[in-house]
């Protein structure tokens, strides 16, 4: 409704959600590996040898090496459990929406999809899992354990090179061996428990077959390939064949799904590989686009359950054979549920009330951030125009940061007209949230074009001695961490930082390599070190 109230001051978490500071005070440990930083002089050795490292590295995307800061995020068991209960809290929440979405129709309409989005979004997926994989990103206060959400990533949830790279190059620092001294220090393991839980949801569904082809699956221009690799090196390792296919190259016939696999250099090169169990990275997004280009016969031959007489391609291949059950996809396209942004305003609505524990209630109320549709029924825009600074724009099926902004990030003058141009009802507008901030620096520094100032000690001495280059100098960052969940469970953790309002790589964003220290793995958690 036009001019909604905003929420007031939210209540206290429940009493399980409201974790006290830990013995070990993970602000602590970020300030002791600080301090063996500082102690060998900013590390100048160490940050060239990582640098180098990663330029050499499958840290790569859309072409380019990753930026990166050279101190990384430390991670103890204490907030690790609590991770692992607010992931919990989560997952519950969303499993209940999207339940609820398949099966109450008044529900359903809240989300606004078309009539095919909900077809697919209905559609029985074979496992007991709503959201396969996912990613939650969230505003974390290291000093009091408060957060507040950005946003739930599915089936596009990726990053776990990037960490994996990143944490090798450190490891090659005499930073991180004289941390290292000092308690035990482990990366986390973000590809095997991710295949071994595909594998046992693919199992668990009446698709399965003893030895499946896998096929993992994206829009190639959108895909993070040396990922899909190290993924595709992790099923081959435990002996399944793995193909990875661009979605416009896939083929439906005779009730079965083939994919061609895109790496010129791989055996399967060359060759349509029938799938049995497919990792869908391609975001649902993405392949409405292509389905709705589709003409309006072959969308309503899908919504009507009608056996293709001829040979499908693309994503309309992939959908028939999903409805089919010529193959286990996962996730489903209800992970849609869980994507969207219209999300974060229906959580907060009487009708998800209903179905939700008084607990549940709160536990939004404090974490899920005001949202509503950009619009003049929705919201009045002249609050939104008079405060800028209060507000995000995003658009309510987006990925990627793409379509987001800030009104922090903008003039006043451009801040309308963004209001404007997005007040059609394609995007939501939701309450801007605190961001943590923590000193960090990068391992290089980078000229005004953003390429590195130098690659070379003699060029670092250099830069030190003109005091154009301070090895010690550190800059506030603002985090952004992102938690993994692998069939449910907290399985990782995923850390971003920017110097601007959006915390995306193409702000100027970096990805922080992530440890956890003494780990214990008969504490019950599904977490795992290398």
């Amino acid at each position: 409704m036009r001019g909604a109230p905003l929420p007031s001051t939210a209540p206290r978490p429940t009493e399980a959600m409201d974790t006290q500071k830990t013995t070990r005070d993970i602000v602590q440990l970020q300030r002791d590996y600080q301090a063996g930083f500082e102690s060998l002089g900013g590390d100048v050795a160490g940050r060239l040898a990582y640098q180098h490292y990663l330029c050499g590295s499958t840290a790569i995307y859309h072409g380019n090496v990753i930026g990166s800061c050279f101190l990384p995020k430390l991670w103890d068991m204490p907030t690790l459990a609590f991770f692992d209960e607010l992931t919990a809290t989560t997952y519950r929440i969303l499993q209940k929406a999207a339940d609820h979405f398949c099966n109450d129709p008044a529900y359903r309409a809240l989300f606004g999809f078309s009539p095919l989005l909900d077809y697919l979004i209905c559609l029985p997926t074979g496992y007991d899992c709503v959201i396969p994989i996912t990613r939650i990103d969230l505003f974390f206060d290291e000093k009091t354990l408060d957060f507040k959400f950005c946003e739930f990533n599915t089936d596009g949830t990726s990053a776990m090179n990037e960490d994996r790279e990143i944490v090798n190059g450190l490891a090659l620092t005499e930073t991180f061996c004289l941390a290292g001294q000092r308690q035990r220090i482990e990366p986390q393991e973000l590809f095997d428990p991710w295949v071994e839980k595909f594998l046992a949801l693919y199992a668990s569904t009446p698709q399965a077959v003893a030895d499946p082809t896998v096929g993992i699956i994206d829009y190639t221009k959108s895909a993070t390939i040396y990922e899909f690799e190290e993924f595709r090196k992790r099923f081959e390792q435990r002996g399944y064949t793995c193909i990875i296919s661009d979605i416009t190259e896939l083929s439906y016939h005779d009730g079965a799904l083939y994919g061609r696999d895109v790496n010129p250099e791989h055996p399967a090169y060359g060759t349509a590989h029938r799938l049995d169990a497919v990792y869908r990275r391609g975001v649902t997004a993405e392949i409405m686009l292509e389905l709705e280009a589709e003409p309006q016969e072959a969308q309503n031959a899908l919504l009507d359950g009608a056996r293709p007489s001829h040979t499908l391609h693309g994503a309309l291949a992939l959908v028939h054979a999903v409805r089919d059950k010529a193959i286990c996809m996962l996730g489903g396209f209800v992970t849609q549920i869980a994507h969207c942004k219209q999300i974060f305003s229906i959580l907060h609505l009487p009708q998800t009330a209903e179905f939700l524990t008084e607990d549940e209630c709160a536990f939004v109320r404090r974490h899920v951030p005001y949202t509503t549709t950009l619009s003049n029924e929705d919201i009045d825009l002249a609050t939104v125009l008079g405060d800028k600074d209060r507000w995000i724009i995003k658009p309510k099926d987006g990925y990627g940061s793409v379509g987001v902004f800030a009104g922090r990030d903008q003039t006043q003058e451009a801040w309308d007209e963004l209001v404007r141009d997005h007040s059609d009802g394609r995007y939501v507008i939701q309450t801007y949230g605190a961001q943590y901030q923590t000193l960090k620096t990068r391992p290089l520094p980078l000229d005004a074009n953003g390429s590195l100032r130098f690659d070379t000690l003699a060029g670092a001495q250099a830069a030190q001695q003109d005091g154009s280059f301070n090895p010690l100098a550190l800059e506030p960052w603002s985090i952004l961490t992102g938690l993994y969940m692998y069939g449910g469970s907290f399985s990782g953790v995923y850390v971003r930082a920017g110097q601007s309002a959006l915390i995306v790589g193409f702000h100027g964003g970096v990805t922080l390599g992530s440890y956890l220290v003494d780990y214990d793995a008969q504490a019950g958690l599904a977490l795992r070190t290398r």
